[in-house]
Parts: C-alpha cells; structure tokens; sequence
C-alpha cells in the first residue's frame, strides 16, 4: 500500500477526520479505494510484470533446453537422385555414353535431433525416426561412418564384377563369408563383429554364403562350432567356438545370428579398367544402380530407352538383388523428381512394397526385381536395348 492508505489501516489514526472521529466518510475517494480492493493500480502491473518476466524467463529456458538436449534417436530423411554415368570413369576400351539416366538414390541421416527437431521430424510422413541403436548397434557414429564407406567400396567391386560377368568375362570368383549386420542376441553377437569373414566352419571353407548354409543346416540348436574368422581391417586369422541358436523362422533348425555376404576376389588380369566414383556416400544400395551403368556404358544402344529410371538394391556376386533401407524415403525423392519409374528390391516384403506404393503415389510406377536379369528385363519392357548386352556376351564369353 502507499502512504497515504497506511495511515487508515487499523482505524485509530488521529489525523483523518476534521471532528477528531474515525468515519471513513471523511476520507476522499480516491484514498478508500485502495482500502476496499486492498492493491494499487500500480502494485498489480508490477506483478503482471514481474509474472510475464518470469513466463518469458522460463519459455526461453525450454526453448534453449530443447535446442541444446539431443535425442537418442535416427532419422532417415528423403535425400537425392544422382545419375551414375558421371561417376564412371572407363579406361583402355570403348565406351558408349548414353542420353538416358540410372538415378541411384541416397536417404540423409540426421543422428541425435535436438526435441524441436525431433517434434518436427515426428510430423514428417516421409522421415522415419528410429532408435539410434537400430541403426548403430554397438558402433560409435564414425565407426558406423566407416563401415558403411567400407559396404560402397565393396559394392562398387561387386557392381562391375557382376557387370563383367554379364557381359561374358571371367571376372569374379568368392573365397570367404563376411558378415554385414549381426542379429541382437543371438549366437554371434558380441563374439563375431560386423565386417569379420568366416573362412571355415569345424574345417570346412565356407567360400560362399550357400556354402555357409550348407553347413550349418547340418547341426541343431544348442550345437556347438568352431570358426577360422579373419577379422575386419586385421591381419591374420583366429579361432572362436560358438553355441548355435535356434532359427526365430525355421523351428529346429540351428541359427548363427547374422546377415551374410560374399566375400570376392576379383580378377584383376583385364586390358582396361573401370572405376566408380562415389563420393562421401556409404552403404551398398546403389550396387544395382552401379552394375546396369556398367552394362550400359560398355554396349551400343540406350539401356533405358533414353529415359530416367531410378534404381535402389544391394548386389551380390551372383547377381542377386538384396533389400536396403530407406526406399520410403527414396520413394519420396523420386515421386517428388517427377520420375516415372523406380526399380526395387523384391526381398523388401510385401508389407514395405505396399508402403513404398503409397508413399510414391499413383504416377510413380515402382518395379520390384530380384535379379540383374529381371531389371534387364523390367528396362526392355520401358524400351531399353538390352540385346545389345546379349549379343556382346555371346562374343566374348570366357574372355578377359
């Protein structure tokens, strides 16, 4: 209160009223007014002050504690459509530069969002949040950068070796079993690491990956084996005895818990070279992309008809098209290019096929292939000239 209203606040000032009495009557408006609401005017606009202080105070103090925390958490955003004839670079034999365009697609990773990022990317039906463990497992975010650099180099050998076999070279032969991804607590995991190759197991070379199945769907869950494993970057081999699992897909049958691949030695006896330049871009879902940009460099003819066509599928030396993460988001990038047409994998499933079909939208036509040959043959019936792949084969079958 003010001073003025202090002098009423018990009754019993002596200066108030001119009789010596204690009648409020006596005392002018504008001092009772105080009396009866018990606050000034000016008392209550300091506190609506100091109350919106206080809410800009802690409003700032979310903003920036949103922006600074960061999230345990992926997202897998839409990135971008490159043509893969730039990045070839062909040396010691004729090539034949083509007017049409194989687009082979990446998807941006954004680790660890702060909470607004987060919110916002929650919103986004074309971004996938994940658990940063789903897509790290046990690795640091540079190794996990380093190994997917590791997966592009070998994809790239793999693409222009199948290439090459395609066109009728002798270019390819697999001497080990390297693992991509291990299974989350299953037999192999914290024992094998991802990238390590398994040379043989209780004595037999597993050479392959049907070499590896092989074997193993000799034995029961509960068995115990022995592997020569030449880890990833090492030198050397060294031996490690695992307990076998049980398959979650095949009830009895003995499970190992990881993702394989065939490791490749490729001939390196040819008179001219081929060369992939990828870039700052990982992983190996551009294979497929890589291996039709080789056919078609190397033969007559347009092999898309002269159209864009884009492409997403791991390769494997017997050129087979494996699954690759992110094609929703791959989806978007193209339906959002105008794009007519987007080669898949068909080991996707069907439930992410279904996915992938509506996030394209009805003018995106999206064709799932398993193999070389079933993409050669999706890109003849879009008007390719893929005879011409046929007939330079035919003439230069077992050469190098």
């Amino acid at each position: 209160m003010d001073d003025d209203s202090s002098t009423v606040a018990d009754g019993h000032g002596g200066d108030v009223g001119t009789d010596g009495g204690n009648s409020d009557a006596s005392i002018p408006a504008d001092h009772r007014r105080p009396l009866r609401r018990g606050i000034d005017l000016t008392d209550r606009r300091s506190i609506l002050l100091w109350g919106a202080t206080l809410a800009g105070v802690v409003a700032a103090a979310v903003i920036v504690g949103g922006i600074l925390l960061k999230l345990p958490y992926v997202a897998l955003v839409p990135g971008a459509a490159r043509d893969t004839e730039p990045l070839l670079t062909i040396d010691g034999i004729e090539e034949y530069p083509s007017e049409g365009e194989l687009m082979y697609l990446t998807v941006r990773v954004r680790q660890r969002p702060n909470v607004w990022e987060y919110l916002w990317l929650r919103f986004d039906s074309d971004v996938e949040v994940l658990p940063e463990e789903v897509i790290l497992g046990d690795r640091t975010p540079e190794e996990n950068r380093e190994f997917n650099l590791e997966l592009m180099n070998d994809s790239k050998k793999v693409a222009v070796a199948v290439a090459l076999e395609e066109l009728g070279y002798d270019a390819v032969q697999t001497d080990a079993v390297v693992l991509q991804q291990l299974v989350p607590g299953e037999a192999a995991d914290g024992i094998l690491e991802p990238g390590d190759s398994i040379l043989s197991i209780d004595g037999e070379p597993t050479k392959n990956t049907q070499d590896l199945v092989d074997i193993l769907g000799r034995y029961q869950p509960g068995d115990a084996v022995k592997l020569v494993v030449e880890r990833f970057g090492g030198d050397g081999t060294l031996a490690l005895e695992i307990e076998l699992g049980e398959h979650p897909d095949n009830i009895g049958g003995a499970f190992l818990g990881i993702q394989p691949a065939d490791r490749l030695k490729f001939s390196d006896e040819f008179s001219f070279n081929v060369e992939i330049d990828s870039g700052s871009v990982g992983g190996p879902s551009a294979g497929l992309a890589f291996t039709l940009a080789v056919l078609d460099q190397l033969t007559e003819g347009e092999l898309t008809g002269g159209e864009a066509v884009a492409i997403t599928g791991a390769i494997n030396a017997a050129g087979q098209v494996g699954p690759v993460g992110g094609v929703v988001q791959k989806a978007a990038t193209v339906r959002d290019l105008g794009i007519d047409h987007f080669i898949v994998p068909s080991a996707l499933g069907e439930a992410e096929l279904v996915e992938v079909k509506e996030r394209a939208g009805d003018d995106l036509t999206i064709i799932p292939v398993s193999t070389v040959d079933e993409a050669l043959r999706a890109l003849a019936d879009l008007g390719g000239d893929v005879d011409a792949i046929t007939e330079y084969a035919a003439a230069n079958q077992g050469r190098n």
